[in-house]
């Protein structure tokens, strides 16, 4: 089972994170001005205009969003999505659509950010019909829900906290691991999951 959970870490805010080994997210403030980005030999990049950020001067964030995914290191676009906890759902979804459209354009795939908000992620999925792929990062959703997104087609990706249940269930080809904006290295977070995975009781 060990062999078949990379040690790679899909989704981090740390923009220390060695290269080759992680996806790094780009803060608001190189999306809010490109020209702040200096990126690593060897590290690659999200990018994407968070659900939080929406409501703050959304137009100039999206043109940092396109400038930025057309660099050649930028290999995903997100985290974007959903919150019903911040933010218009309305507006959130409006520019949802423009991530998808420019991943589609651009042949990258998405990390979305989902609270609470599911019902609009899959009436996305459904009605946009995407050919890249899209994974919901951080997920610690129940089994489920686990379920409904896997048979609509969209991985996960788990952090430190999770839902055993949710992590067994996961096909291994479409499960990955995160450390997100945590402090979590990311060895613990795939050993918790492996153990999961393998109905292993912490110590």
């Amino acid at each position: 089972m060990e062999a078949e959970i990379p040690l790679f870490d899909f989704h981090t805010h740390r923009l220390d994170a060695p290269p080759g080994r992680a996806v790094v997210s780009l803060p608001r403030e190189i999306v809010a001005c490109p020209g702040l980005f200096r990126p690593r030999s060897g590290v690659l990049y999200s990018v994407g205009l968070h659900p939080w950020w929406t409501g703050e001067d959304d137009e100039r964030l999206w043109e940092g969003v396109a400038v930025l995914a057309r660099h050649p290191q930028v290999s995903a676009i997100g985290e974007c999505g959903f919150d019903r906890l911040r933010g218009d759902s309305a507006r959130q979804t409006a520019i949802f659509i423009r991530h998808v459209r420019l991943s589609e354009e651009l042949r990258l795939p998405i990390t979305v950010h989902c609270v609470r908000a599911f019902d609009l992620l899959l009436a996305a999925r459904k009605t946009l019909s995407p050919t890249l792929p899209w994974t919901v990062h951080g997920f610690r959703g129940k089994p489920a829900l686990a379920r409904q997104l896997l048979a609509a087609g969209l991985d996960l990706s788990f952090g430190p906290l999770f839902n055993a249940e949710s992590v067994r269930l996961c096909p291994t080809t479409r499960l990955h691991i995160e450390t997100d904006d945590t402090t979590a290295s990311l060895e613990s977070v795939r050993e918790a999951i492996i153990r999961a995975k393998n109905h292993v009781l912490p110590q």
